[in-house]
Parts: C-alpha cells; structure tokens; sequence
C-alpha cells in the first residue's frame, strides 16, 4: 500500500466515526458556513504589455466540534510575453475540537503546490497533527499546531521522491475593526532535504457590507534550492474580495 493511501486510511479512521457523534450531540452554528473570494487583474499595452492575474479563496465549514476549511491561491504574472510567475497552491484542512471551548484540537491537512520557478513541477504534502489555540476572545486570535507527515516532489525532469516532514505552523489574526483585518501566517516544512519557509501577510480594509479590499504578501524561502533556481519567491497582490454569507 502506498504512503499517501496509508495517509488517507488513518485520516478516516481518525475522523470518521467522531463526526457522526459530534453532528448528534452538538448543536450546529447559525452561520456554520462563510467563504471569501478574491479576484486582481490588471492587463498594460503601450511600450510594455504587461498581464498579471490573482486570486486568494477561502472557504469554511464549522459543525460542533468540527472545522473544515479549505484556501486557494493563484499568481500569474507575464510581461512582454515572458512569464515571471505562476503559482497556484491549494490547502485543506479538517479539525476536530476537544470541548466547545475549542482550545486544543486534532487536524489532517492536504497542500499542493505547482510553482515553475522554485524547481519543482509540483509537490504535495499529507500531515497530521495537533495544535492549540491561545486567544479566543477580543480581538485577536491565535493558535499553532505542529505535526508530521509525507512530501512527494516531482521534478522537471520526471523524477519523483517521498520525503517524511515535520510541520510546524502558527496563525494570527488581529481584528482591527469590525471588518478590517491584519493576517499573518506561517508555515515551517522540516525534511532531510532541506526547509521550506512559507510567510502569508494579509490586510483586509472594508468597502462595503460585502466587499473588501486585500493586500498580501506570500513569501517562499529554501534552505536547499535545486541548482539554478532562487531560493526565495515573492508575491504581491491586491484583491477585491467578497465575503459569503
């Protein structure tokens, strides 16, 4: 069996039966789902035909003492017909509370990167862990979880390999106002082959009842870049963002 199958059999096994007792003995959230959708698009001619594109997604499900969540982000950029960036990373995530205060918890989590200029053509990571969260209350929320799990590379060239990793992470949020947010996150990814650091800046400044406007920044950093590429990629983007429900 494979590691990745292994990886999914644990997660159920882990998941499956809880939720079904959860949903019954938990009362489910009035608003239980919420999502943001986010989209930039900026296109110059002239002396220099410049096209970029964004998007930054997410979507959440609570019920009891469950969480689902799921995150989407894509950066394109080209300028003179000459790509400079594209990439396109997908996060899911599935927690489990141990009490309605919803201080520690247990979580599976699923990322998938496709970025052209950090070496790879793609990779994915599967994990599990458990994490803690330190403010629940006023303004400011924060929380990390630490865990471990598999990564597959696949490279340029065909080659494929599977690394075990340690992830450690951690998520602030400061609620500036009622609808004006500051964001920080960042990830850790630990294997043999070298570290992956990945920085997430957002400030989310209110137009309307259900518009937004957000700046970020994500940052990537490898301890152990492959021969020719740069160790470090930046992106900067500003969004329209509109917020569901």
């Amino acid at each position: 069996m494979s590691p990745r199958r292994v990886f999914i059999v644990l997660a159920c096994a882990l998941f499956g039966p809880g939720h079904a007792r959860a949903a019954a003995t938990t009362p489910t959230p009035k608003h239980a789902l919420s999502a943001q959708v986010g989209l930039g698009y900026e296109a110059t001619t002239g002396t220099s035909n410049t096209r970029t594109l964004d998007t930054n997604d997410h979507v959440r499900y609570e019920r009891g003492l469950w969480r689902y969540a799921g995150r989407l982000s894509y950066d394109y950029a080209a300028s003179l017909g000459l790509v400079n960036a594209n990439r396109l990373a997908l996060d899911l995530k599935a927690s489990h509370y141990f009490s309605g205060e919803k201080e520690n918890f247990l979580l599976v989590a699923l990322n998938y990167v496709r970025n052209p200029f950090d070496g790879y053509r793609h990779y994915e990571v599967e994990s599990a862990g458990a994490g803690h969260r330190f403010l629940r209350h006023g303004p400011m929320r924060f929380k990390v979880d630490a865990g471990a799990g598999l990564r597959q590379n696949t490279y340029f060239t065909g080659a494929h390999n599977d690394v075990p990793v340690l992830r450690v992470a951690a998520d602030y949020q400061w609620r500036l106002s009622k609808k004006s947010v500051f964001s920080q996150r960042l990830a850790v990814l630990g294997a043999t082959t070298g570290t992956l650091l990945t920085s997430s800046t957002g400030l989310t400044a209110p137009i309307s009842r259900k518009l937004a406007l957000k700046l970020s920044e994500i940052v990537d950093h490898y301890t152990s870049a492959p021969a020719g590429f740069k160790p470090t990629s930046t992106f900067t983007t500003l969004n329209l963002i509109y917020n569901f429900p």
